[in-house]
């Protein structure tokens, strides 16, 4: 008996599930990932296997030992090689014929005009910084186009706890509040749609204004990248079930007719 020579099909599993019309427009559809770390992996881990035909990965940093806990590029092997290069590799590794854009630069208001672009069928928001996130979100929304934000993953253990939403109805994550309070101060009530967990976070200290530079205040932000924030204590399974989840919300909404 010979075997079938035929190439397999790598999401073919995917086509059973969806169907091949929502696998093309899986292929055919432009998604841009800010943050490439605990949460971030993830979602572009799931993408990536989901056949999204072009991934545009934003991140500035590089491994360090702190991140092996949590994310998928830190390995001993990757320690200090930038995130977003290690991103790219693994993404072709899984499907080949995605298009990787790599854009190593920190995001803040100034610098957005370098990683958004009409073209995109939707932005996923891993950014774990609240001055950066609010000034994607707005971004996103003022070119009128589609994003997933994630809130607050660190300091929580329970899964169960995860929830989707909009983030101007979200209840218990202090990040999510912040945001908010900051978005509707630039006019932005509704309609941002988001991952966050109702699980009061643990080993972390209270979000306040007075740790919190905007880098949409000119002169506030220190070289763009803002204060240095108190690590956060985060084990692997709940960011990445944010991630995941994230990677899921966007999937379904391109992959819809």
């Amino acid at each position: 008996m010979t075997r079938d020579a035929s190439p397999i099909n790598p999401f073919a599993r995917l086509e059973q599930l969806l169907g091949k019309a929502a696998v093309d427009r899986l292929k055919k559809s432009r998604v841009a990932v800010f943050g490439l770390g605990a949460v971030g992996s993830f979602v572009v881990e799931a993408l990536a296997r989901s056949g999204i035909g072009y991934l545009r990965l934003v991140d500035f940093d590089r491994v360090d030992a702190s991140n092996i806990n949590r994310q998928i590029y830190a390995l001993h092997s990757t320690l200090g090689l930038e995130k977003a290069a290690l991103a790219r590799a693994r993404v072709l590794d899984i499907n080949p014929a995605c298009e990787v854009d790599l854009r190593t630069c920190f995001v803040n208001a100034d610098s957005l005009s370098q990683f958004l672009s009409p073209d995109l069928d939707m932005v996923v928001d891993a950014i774990d910084g609240l001055n950066a996130k609010v000034s994607l979100i707005l971004g996103a929304k003022q070119m009128d186009l589609d994003i997933i934000s994630s809130m607050g993953a660190a300091g929580r253990t329970d899964v169960s706890m995860i929830r989707t939403g909009d983030l101007f109805d979200t209840e218990v994550c202090p990040l999510a509040r912040m945001v908010r309070r900051r978005l509707r101060r630039r006019g932005l009530e509704h309609g941002v749609p988001c991952v966050y967990s109702i699980e009061p976070p643990l080993n972390k200290e209270p979000f306040e204004d007075k740790d919190m530079v905007d880098p949409l205040d000119e002169g506030d932000a220190e070289g763009g990248h803002g204060r240095p924030r108190p690590p956060i204590g985060s084990a692997a399974w709940v960011p990445g079930c944010f991630g995941l989840t994230l990677a899921g919300l966007a999937a379904k909404t391109l992959a819809a007719e």
